[in-house]
């Protein structure tokens, strides 16, 4: 019995050094609160129920994460382009943190691969991981404070794998586009949006359906609301500009 209770403990340090260096080898820091790291890459597909009704998973440090990095890129933004308007640092910022970028991101620096979750057979989504990456920029923030989480994000993230010069030159803010087209034909817009629950382990996802003075012109769908309706809107443009 204490033989088993040994391994068990051994086999839990090695997992939580593994974690701890690879914490250190992404940001640069040494983390203080290794279960923080843990608990950004759990996805609610394995979440932890307790009997007081919440489950513990990494949804809340993608909440913060999200916001954090929204901060942080707009800061940085600010100051790298000192004569640009107000338009054109909102429209490069939504290039940056829009959801396949940061799914390439987390797959470039190896998140993906310490993320736990119930996956099917093509394995996990692109959205799963870049949840956890906004997750990681949470645990960041709360374990080292902003201005570590804000050189990490600019040193070891937009500087090695960002190229601002291409990012300029592309627009993936079909939401942003498909309300400029709207508003400019003065056509009437929604989002028509709702919630559905998966059968299997992985949770629920967003369907999303973009009217347009009445009709249906667009349909997406995906695990966060913003990614279902930049779906939607990307659907929806391929249609108009027939």
């Amino acid at each position: 019995m204490s033989e088993n209770i040994f391994h068990r403990t051994e086999r839990l340090f090695v997992k939580k050094s593994k974690l701890y260096y690879f914490v250190r080898q992404i940001t640069g820091f040494s983390p203080k609160n290794i279960e923080l790291y843990e608990l950004a890459f759990v996805h609610r597909s394995v979440s932890v129920y307790h009997g007081k009704g919440f489950s513990v998973n990494n949804e809340r440090l993608e909440f913060l994460g999200d916001s954090i990095l929204d901060a942080i890129i707009a800061d940085y933004l600010f100051e790298k382009f000192p004569n640009e308007n107000e338009g054109f640092l909102t429209n490069l910022r939504s290039r940056f943190v829009n959801r396949q970028s940061l799914n390439e991101l987390a797959v470039t620096i190896g998140l993906d691969k310490h993320i736990k979750a119930h996956v099917d057979k093509t394995g996990l989504s692109p959205s799963v991981i870049g949840n956890a990456l906004e997750a990681f920029i949470g645990a960041v923030f709360i374990d080292l404070g902003f201005n570590c989480t804000r050189k990490f994000i600019v040193n070891r993230l937009i500087k090695p794998y960002i190229d601002l010069e291409k990012l300029c030159e592309t627009d993936t803010n079909f939401k942003g586009r498909v309300i400029s087209w709207a508003q400019k034909h003065k056509y009437e817009i929604e989002f028509n949006c709702t919630e559905e629950t998966l059968s299997t382990k992985s949770g629920r996802f967003f369907v999303v359906k973009l009217i347009v003075n009445g009709k249906e012109i667009g349909f997406g769908q995906a695990e966060s609301k913003k990614e279902a309706e930049q779906h939607a809107a990307e659907d929806a443009l391929k249609k108009v500009k027939k």
